[in-house]
């Protein structure tokens, strides 16, 4: 049971105690004393049994009004109170770390009793009988083995202390600590009757520094989103940069780091570095950043190949899946939606509805007043692999009016991707609100005499601009204007 748990019980069967006698008075009869009397009554501390004791050992109080002691000390170091005995009689624990002094208790009203007399702590001498390693790595367990190894206060590895991880009488687990002057010594320290005694487990002892290594690094970073390493060793990394800008971690710990990019940094590719030790530097090179809003809508990492309708009335040859014959796109992710058409038609064989298949609700959003700085812009992935099919994008209704169209020759990225942007300011004229309606449909043409027509899609994003700096292609003015 918990000493918490006792004090409160022992508190409560007081006061019950106290309402049953209140109750059973006459109204006539007097008490002599309140709860909080009681509670605020003066405790003193006559004796303390044995006047010497090894530390993580028990002592007996003795003394009066001991059952409220909600603290106990030897001189400064708090110890655990193990048993509230009855009021004269308190029993606690001495701590590791305690040294001679007298002994105080502090109860719950603030009221303090000290021991006349110094209690004498006597420390057991710790035995090691492991060989301790030349050299381990930043964050390794070593486990010692020995006596009375209770008794150690704290480990250096140098000037710089480990962290205990396990202690008992016979072992201790201690982990290295990021010190770069190695060798360094390696010392435990236990307190004697004479004070802090220090005995060197190694004299000249390797610490070796890993590189962080991080699993995944991002493939696109924008300004107002977080972007989180996870890996090894995050927690031996000193500094990052983005871009040659220094950023602050917001959060670090062995397994990740967090942190946004400075609005200093230009849309563009960047490097991110980061440091480690006194001069270890791990690179990612060419990180794609846009410092500017950015919106995802749909990419196919996150979607199924079923984010696009195929219908098999208008082509019951069209097949659409995940990935495809060509290789992914430059970033993000590792799936595209690969749709490949064998019927010539200008029906409608592929339908992707932007606005019933992403979880991003602000798509409805993006034509308003103010927003995407008045010059939302579309981009998107497209490898048509030398056909020529038909894109239609569709803004604010499904009418031929709101329609724009892109194919033939002007959609014919050749056999690579290619990022094309579209802006949607003024797109369709006069329209200002995309309304329920945001989606693509893709066809062969009625003409069409290569088959099958692929087309091959990813990454449909609005920002604030075109990311001409991350190789995007402004193919606005090429959707035929007639719809």
């Amino acid at each position: 049971m918990k000493v918490h748990n006792i004090y409160t019980k022992t508190v409560g069967l007081l006061l019950m105690t106290m309402a049953v006698l209140f109750s059973g008075c006459d109204a006539d009869t007097e008490i002599d004393q309140t709860v909080e009397q009681i509670l605020a009554a003066q405790p003193t501390i006559e004796t303390i049994a044995p006047a010497t004791a090894d530390i993580l050992t028990k002592i007996t109080i003795s003394g009066s009004y001991l059952n409220f002691a909600e603290s106990a000390y030897i001189g400064d170091t708090e110890c655990q109170i193990t048993q509230r005995i009855n009021g004269e009689t308190l029993e606690i624990e001495v701590a590791a770390n305690a040294v001679t002094g007298k002994v105080r208790i502090v109860t719950s009203a603030g009221k303090e009793a000290e021991s006349p007399n110094d209690i004498t702590i006597t420390y057991p001498t710790p035995t090691v009988n492991s060989t301790f390693p030349a050299s381990a790595a930043v964050n390794e367990n070593i486990t010692i083995e020995g006596s009375n190894l209770e008794s150690i206060t704290r480990i250096t590895f140098g000037n710089m202390e480990g962290t205990i991880q396990f202690q008992e009488a016979q072992a201790i687990v201690v982990s290295v600590p990021n010190n770069e002057n190695s060798p360094v010594p390696v010392t435990y320290y236990y307190n004697s009757t004479s004070g802090e005694i220090g005995v060197q487990l190694n004299t000249s002892f390797t610490i070796v520094i890993p590189s962080p290594e991080v699993a995944q690094w991002p493939e696109v970073m924008a300004r107002d989103y977080e972007v989180t390493l996870t890996g090894a060793n995050m927690n031996l990394i000193t500094g990052i940069s983005v871009g040659g800008a220094t950023v602050t971690l917001n959060t670090a710990t062995e397994t990740s780091v967090s942190f946004n990019v400075p609005s200093t940094v230009n849309t563009g590719f960047q490097d991110i570095v980061i440091s480690y030790g006194t001069s270890g530097e791990v690179t990612q090179e060419d990180v794609a950043y846009i410092n500017g809003q950015f919106e995802s809508y749909i990419e196919f990492d996150a979607y199924g190949a079923d984010a696009v309708t195929i219908s098999s009335s208008a082509d019951p040859l069209a097949t659409g899946q995940l990935n495809g014959d060509v290789p992914q796109p430059p970033f993000p992710g590792d799936n595209y939606y690969s749709l490949s058409m064998s019927t010539p038609t200008g029906s409608t064989i592929g339908r992707l509805r932007l606005h019933s298949e992403t979880n991003n609700d602000s798509w409805s959003t993006i034509l308003d007043s103010g927003n995407f700085g008045d010059n939302p812009v579309l981009h998107f992935w497209i490898n048509t692999e030398n056909t020529e099919p038909f894109f239609k994008i569709y803004l604010g209704g499904t009418s031929s009016a709101n329609r724009r169209q892109l194919g033939g020759s002007d959609i014919n990225t050749g056999n690579e991707w290619k990022l094309y942007a579209v802006r949607l300011n003024d797109f369709i004229p006069g329209l200002t609100s995309v309304g329920s309606t945001f989606e693509f449909r893709l066809n062969t043409g009625s003409g069409a005499s290569t088959l099958p027509v692929k087309l091959n899609m990813d990454w449909f994003i609005v920002t604030d601009s075109v990311l001409s700096e991350l190789g995007a292609i402004d193919v606005t003015d090429l959707f035929d204007p007639a719809g």
